[in-house]
């Protein structure tokens, strides 16, 4: 594993154990592991799914020919 630049050369946890800690995780947080590091990441809210919503409705305005999924 190649560290990334201000890390350690060694991950904060084994591979194993962050995998059981998302799996502890409560409902709502989501845990990611990137380059050895244990980081937490917000969920999106409710105005993400409007956004959303309209630029999918905008993209089939100009391609109704296309399928989009959220």
């Amino acid at each position: 594993m190649i560290p990334s630049p201000g890390t350690e050369a060694r991950p904060q946890m084994a591979l194993d154990d962050f995998e059981e800690l998302a799996r502890r995780a409560p409902k709502g947080v989501t845990l990611q592991f990137i380059s050895g590091k244990l980081q937490v990441k917000p969920l999106p809210d409710q105005l993400h799914g409007a956004i959303v919503m309209w630029l999918l409705e905008r993209c089939l305005q100009q391609r109704p020919d296309l399928r989009l999924y959220p």
